[in-house]
This record gives structure tokens, sequence and C-alpha cells, in this order.
């Protein structure tokens, strides 16, 4: 077997968070992502071919994004400024538009749609 027969997906990323009801806020109401309540360990947000779970601890955002395609961001865009998010409108850079967000934690978020689903609808 080659190496490249494996074909990685993935499958969740886990983030460590200040406080699980404020990020519950942030990416189900906020967001309007799908949100499911494990337990006080832990809360699960459903990314439709992955997951985030987002845990108690201490975050550390680091050097990086977390990009979250969705099938319409000028959609996710209106519903932001819906709840009153001071935020840009997306930017087109061709390969996709997105929207730049930081979390209550202080990881970066790029909230996209790429350029194939755009030219699809």
């Amino acid at each position: 077997m080659n190496i490249i027969d494996l074909k990685p997906t993935l499958q969740f990323v886990w983030l460590e968070v200040s406080d699980l009801a404020t990020s519950r806020h942030f990416y189900g109401e906020t967001l309007g992502f799908s949100v499911q309540e494990s337990d006080d360990a832990f809360i699960t947000v459903d990314l439709n071919d992955a997951f985030l779970y987002l845990a108690p601890g201490k975050p550390t955002p680091g050097n990086m994004y977390l990009a979250i395609a969705v099938e319409d961001i000028a959609l996710l865009y209106q519903h932001l400024l819906e709840q009153g998010n001071d935020v840009a409108s997306p930017t087109d850079e061709g390969w996709a538009r997105y929207i730049e967000l930081t979390d209550p934690d202080g990881y970066r978020l790029l909230l996209l749609t790429p350029e194939e689903r755009e030219s699809s609808r």
C-alpha cells in the first residue's frame, strides 16, 4: 500500500476554552453552528465532516487559523450583522470569499466559502 492511499481526513479539533457557556454562545448563537452538549467536560460543534470539541482549560490560540467552510458566506455575514457583531464584509480572494473573526478565547477563525461553491450557485 502506498502511503498516499491512506486518504487522511480530519475527524476533530480539540480546543481548550476559558468558559464553556461563552464558547457555546459564540459558536451556537453568534455563528449559528450546531452545538451539542455532552456534559461539563466538553461541548461538540458539528462541522459536518469533522467536529470541534471545546473543553475547559487554558486556551493557547497561537499562530493558527481554524478555517471553516460554509455554503454561503454572504448569509453568515448577514446573520453576524443581525446579531449586532462588528464584522467586515467578506473578502474575495478568487479562491474563496471569507470573513476573519476571533472567538472569545483568541482563536482565529477564517470562515469561508470556497470558489467552487460560489460558482455552482
